[in-house]
């Protein structure tokens, strides 16, 4: 019963030693059959299709032979209306930014808005606790620059959840003085363990109150339904593409709002971004560095000016400087042509009727979850009051890597056992992790846990 649970805690709390890190390299390794995995690390990485796998070998190959490597144009172009189609933005692309990480494009977001006078002295910015680095970072550092500061929602202990707790902060801010909310960034789903945000209810919120709204999908874009950039009123939309979007790691793809685009400056400078380059005759030409308006390598005086400064049209002026990365990009590519072939709503259905199986299947071992809603594609199981004192952060840890040994892999986030499927996880995987979870937990509880 739970009185001889809670003894068994303070007994098994005083002798347990803190687990040391174990090196699974050699076991994850040696792995070559899919069907001895049970793979729940989705939220991490996603198994790219066959489709995607064969176009990066086939780039590789041209790569060697860089006679025959395609222009990259092309392919950043269609890469950018796929993602366009898939957030039902601009099917043009002219609003994507392609660049190399989310932690790029929010900082990128954080100082324009700081440059361009949206985020001032003793202004807020609302985040959530423990939001993924990538969202938090940036906007520290802008505190740092401006003397705004940040305003974190704790996490959520009412089934309201989320949504409920942020549009209780906002709908106290008084929107006037110095220390208005000024920029909301979030994302559609915690990161840790899929708690559920209402993007549409608040990117309206900060519409009408002139809010900067920063969304961060990565955890979301590719696997959820309303994410329409239209509908939830978002300034910025990032998503890396290595999750949800069924890309290679490298890349995220950032909605900027057209009303930024002749305004925003990208995070590097370089030549790609702006118009005399778009040219090849440019490069051909010689004593192109200008003085004053004038082509003239002799001139001697005046203001040197350098290099054409204007920018070419849309979002793409904001890209990361360097040649679009030619194996990377024809990969994102046929993921994002996957993505688009499916039904998203569906897919939520499935997956989480998956979850709700893992979740109904473990709670009786003392696992629960953040009260709230949730997405259908991530669960993060949490330790519930009785057991929580024995079942800590290294504890877990050393829980995930015993699993990992015999093929079952997850992650711990935050507190949460994160555990997330994909449309191809089997019965039989769901099983494998249910059974290794309550082995490790009642071994745990029985005082046979042993330290390796």
């Amino acid at each position: 019963g739970t009185c001889h649970t809670r003894q068994m805690l303070v007994k098994m709390i005083t002798t347990i030693a803190a687990p040391t890190t174990t090196d699974t390299t050699t076991i994850t390794s040696s792995i070559t059959n899919r069907a001895e995995i049970a793979y729940f690390n989705n939220a991490g990485k996603t198994e790219i299709p066959p489709s995607v796998k064969q176009a990066g070998f086939q780039c590789i190959e041209y790569e060697s032979q860089p006679w025959n490597v395609p222009s990259p144009d092309d392919t950043a172009n269609d890469v950018r209306k796929q993602f366009s189609a898939i957030i039902h933005a601009n099917p043009t692309g002219e609003d994507i930014a392609i660049v190399p990480s989310t932690s790029f494009a929010l900082t990128m977001a954080a100082h324009n808005l700081y440059r361009t006078g949206l985020i001032q002295k003793n202004n807020r910015i609302l985040i959530l606790q423990d939001e993924m680095s990538s969202e938090v970072y940036c906007w520290q550092e802008v505190c740092h620059l401006s003397g705004a500061y940040l305003d974190i929602v704790p996490h959520p202990l009412q089934d309201g959840g989320w949504t409920e707790a942020i549009i209780d902060k906002l709908a106290t801010d008084s929107n006037d003085g110095s220390n208005k909310i000024a920029v909301v960034c979030l994302p559609q789903a915690h990161w840790s363990d899929g708690s559920y945000v209402d993007l549409i209810t608040i990117g309206k919120f900060c519409r009408q109150h002139s809010i900067a709204f920063i969304v961060d999908a990565t955890q979301s874009a590719g696997i959820h339904p309303n994410l329409h950039v239209d509908d939830i009123c978002c300034d910025v939309l990032a998503a890396s593409v290595h999750k949800w979007l069924l890309g290679p790691h490298g890349t995220s793809l950032m909605y900027i709002h057209p009303r930024y685009h002749d305004v925003w400056l990208p995070l590097d400078q370089h030549e790609r971004s702006r118009v005399a380059f778009q040219d090849d005759l440019y490069d051909a030409g010689i004593n192109a560095i200008q003085y004053d308006g004038v082509n003239n390598d002799t001139a001697i005086s005046g203001r040197e000016r350098g290099y054409p400064e204007q920018f070419i049209k849309g979002a793409a002026r904001c890209d990361s400087g360097g040649k679009k990365n030619p194996i990377l990009l024809p990969m994102i590519l046929e993921g994002l042509k996957h993505v688009n072939t499916l039904d998203v709503t569906d897919c939520q259905k499935n997956l989480k009727s998956m979850t709700d199986q893992i979740l109904d299947r473990t709670s009786r071992l003392g696992l629960t979850v953040q009260p709230g809603p949730r997405v259908g594609h991530i669960l993060g199981l949490r330790p519930n009051d009785s057991i929580k004192q024995l079942l800590t952060a290294a504890t877990m840890l050393k829980i995930v890597e015993n699993l990992k040994r015999q093929h079952i892999f997850l992650a711990v986030r935050c507190g949460a056992f994160r555990i997330a499927p994909y449309l191809n996880t089997t019965q039989d995987e769901i099983d494998r992790l249910v059974k290794g979870l309550e082995k490790e937990i009642l071994n745990l509880l029985d005082g046979d846990w042993v330290m390796i």
